[in-house]
Formats: C-alpha cells, structure tokens, sequence
C-alpha cells in the first residue's frame, strides 16, 4: 500500500446503513495524529448517482475535511455500465473522493439479478472490462472489493485468475472479503487465500472478512502476508479498533485530545468508551443529520443493532435508543442508560 502513498494499511469496509459521513467522523476521532485510515462510503447505485444531488442525498454527504483531502474517503460503486458508471464518477469527482472502489461482492438478491456484485466474478474478462472503464474515467486510485468465491468453496486457481484479470484491467490494489457467496458473513474467513493471491499480484491485496479485533488485524499483516486489511462490522462495537491497531503495531502517537492516553483494552475502559463513541455519533449525526432528525435517528438505530451482538445484554442497548424521540432525547436516554451500563464486550461473533 506505501507504493500508493498509504501510510496506514488498515481501512474500515463499505456497509450499508452505516458508513456514513457521521459513522466515518466519529470513527476518525480514534485515528492516532498523522495517520489517515481510508474509510469507505455505503454502497452506491450508480444507476441513481446522476440524478441525484450532492446537497440533499444522505449518502453523498461528506466532511469539510473530506472534500478538502486531509480525510481520505473512497465512494463504493455498484454497476457494471458505461452510461452510468461514467456519469457517477462525474458526479463524485467534486467531493475530492480519495479514490473508487468497484463492488464485486455484495451477495444480495437485487444486486445479483443486475448483474453487479458478486455476479461480476462470474466471468474475468468482463470484470476487467468494468475495472477498465472505472480506470478511463479517473485518475484517482481504482480498487475492487470482491468474495474469495461466488459459489460455494474458495477456489485459489480461479480467483488468481480472476484477480490477474483486474489486475491487468488497471486495479490498483484487490481486497477480498476471504469468504464465498454461500457463506455471506459466517464462517471463518480463509486468510491463508488472501496470502496466496497476494504473493501471485503485482498490485497490493487486502484482507477482508472475520478481522473482529486488533490481534486479527495484526495477524493477517504479519502472518498471512496481506498488504493491507479491512475491518467492517467490529467497528460498530469497538470504534477505537484503529488506535489499538496502530499501537499493536507500534505506533507512538495518540488520537488528538487523547494524548498522554493508551487504547481501551479492559471490560471498564471499553465499557466507558463505548459510550463515548456513541456520544460522539450522535453530535456526528446532529451536526451532519440535523436537517433530518428522523433519519439520524434511524442511522443510530441501526448502529446499535448491529453492534448489539457483541454485547452479552446488547439487544437491551439497542431497545432502549429505539424509544428516542429527538436527537436529544437519545442523548437523555443514553447519558441515563450509561451509569447502569456494564455489558463486556465480545472479542468474537459467530
């Protein structure tokens, strides 16, 4: 990843109803002084982008500091089609977009009956086509997010193929979720694949799927070989996933205002911290949501549900942010919820 100026090998995935413009805010907030963690946007439909506005859509709204390059962010593109891929990039290129990512991944009906997704690894000649087209239309980095299989086992042989195919369409750098479509997001994820492939490619190759704490991360870099590695779901729970990576991996500096402080790591220190981070969403959420407190409401929601599996009384959490009327009056309900709250926090999920 150095060789495309990345000085952090740890971003945070794409995922729907959650990484949002306030989810990667707050997530910065943990970022140590001087690095810049690539955080991705939610999935977007580039048969909707053109049409849409960059002041109202909920998905497109961005930092100052995004738009300004000091926050690297990469847009998620779903599709498969010039006369809208080309547009949507057009579309995007204002918000000072890091780079583009192309969804081959996502196992979902809809997206799978357009032929997008996990679809496009059905043919590599065609998946590099798209890469092709993404590459004519930005200057920027280009990479593809995709499944280790779109059936039912991780076949090494094809995926090199495959990923030698993206390779030679222009992708700078591959991360595979190192799970089948069968599997969705169960399962242990096949790391050992991700190596495998990262030894056969030129480009950087990016480790995707079960990384659910620090010492995961750390592993899959040190261990698997993988020039880089994305963290998804677990960041719902443990926002602070990125300062203790960068300390695992003997990085001296702290998160600004934190300094002087080590990363949580105790059932105590991450319990207090939790709730911080989730304060700080939501002062992320009125700041950038504020015109649509119904939404942000709805954003927090789904944050804390998908997070609650991580916690032993989560659901309890989750029942309780659902009562909220108003911005502040979530904030009510969880300044009052914290003094009782004492949950440990699960290193794994099924």
């Amino acid at each position: 990843m150095a060789a495309l100026g990345v000085d952090f090998p740890v971003m945070v995935a794409p995922m729907v109803g959650i990484s949002h413009v306030a989810f990667r805010a707050m997530l910065r907030r943990y970022a140590p002084k001087g690095l810049h963690p690539i955080i991705f946007t939610e999935m977007l439909s580039t048969r909707r982008l053109p049409s849409e506005r960059l002041e109202t859509t909920a998905e497109l709204r961005c930092t100052g500091a995004e738009k300004a390059g000091v926050d690297w962010f990469i847009p998620q593109l779903l599709g498969n089609e010039e006369r809208f891929i080309t547009p949507s990039i057009a579309k995007l290129i204002p918000l000072n977009p890091w780079g583009f990512d192309i969804n081959m991944g996502c196992p979902a009906t809809h997206v799978l009956k357009h032929n997008w997704g996990v679809r496009l690894m059905g043919e590599p000649k065609y998946a590099a086509d798209v890469v092709r087209l993404v590459r004519s239309c930005t200057d920027r980095p280009v990479s593809v997010k995709m499944r280790g299989g779109s059936d039912k086992i991780c076949d090494l042989n094809y995926l090199d193929e495959f990923t030698q195919a993206l390779e030679e369409g222009g992708a700078d750098w591959l991360t595979i979720h190192a799970r089948t479509r069968e599997q969705g997001h169960e399962g242990r994820a096949d790391w050992h694949l991700v190596g495998e492939i990262a030894k056969r490619r030129k480009v950087s190759v990016v480790a995707n799927g079960d990384i659910q704490t620090s010492a995961d991360a750390v592993a899959v870099l040190r261990d698997f070989g993988a020039d880089g590695v994305m963290v998804a779901r677990a960041a719902t729970v443990r926002p602070w996933i990125l300062w203790q990576i960068a300390e695992d991996l003997g990085w001296q500096e702290t998160p600004p205002g934190r300094e002087g402080e080590r990363a949580p790591r105790s059932r105590a220190e991450e319990s207090v911290e939790f709730f911080r981070a989730c304060l700080a969403l939501v002062d992320e959420l009125d700041q950038h949501f504020g015109d649509r407190p119904e939404d942000a409401l709805k954003k927090f929601s789904f944050f804390a549900a998908t997070g609650a599996r991580w916690f032993m009384f989560g659901h309890a959490f989750w029942a309780v942010t659902k009562k909220a009327k108003s911005i502040d009056h979530l904030r009510e309900l969880m300044e009052d919820y914290r003094d009782r709250f004492d949950h440990p926090i699960k290193d794994r999920i099924v």
